[in-house]
């Protein structure tokens, strides 16, 4: 049961860990585009949109990593 915990609590890690690395690649592109204000995302739909059709993709690599990792030994 603790290898089913600690899968879960690794896939849960990386799903943020992508999403943060995701944040830092727009930012950093933003950043040589000019735009100084992290506010603009806000009201940008693309933001959103990139976000929400990533996700699954960081998501599913996550859980098969952590299904590799912890459960299948």
């Amino acid at each position: 049961m603790i290898d089913y915990i600690k899968g879960f609590a690794v896939m849960v890690a990386l799903n943020f860990a992508g999403l943060f690395c995701l944040g830092m690649i727009v930012g950093m592109f933003m950043a040589m585009g000019g735009s100084t204000d992290a506010s603009d995302l806000e009201n940008a739909g693309w933001f959103n949109l990139l976000v929400l059709l990533t996700w699954p993709f960081i998501s599913f690599f996550a859980f098969k990593f952590s299904v590799d990792k912890f459960i299948k030994k």
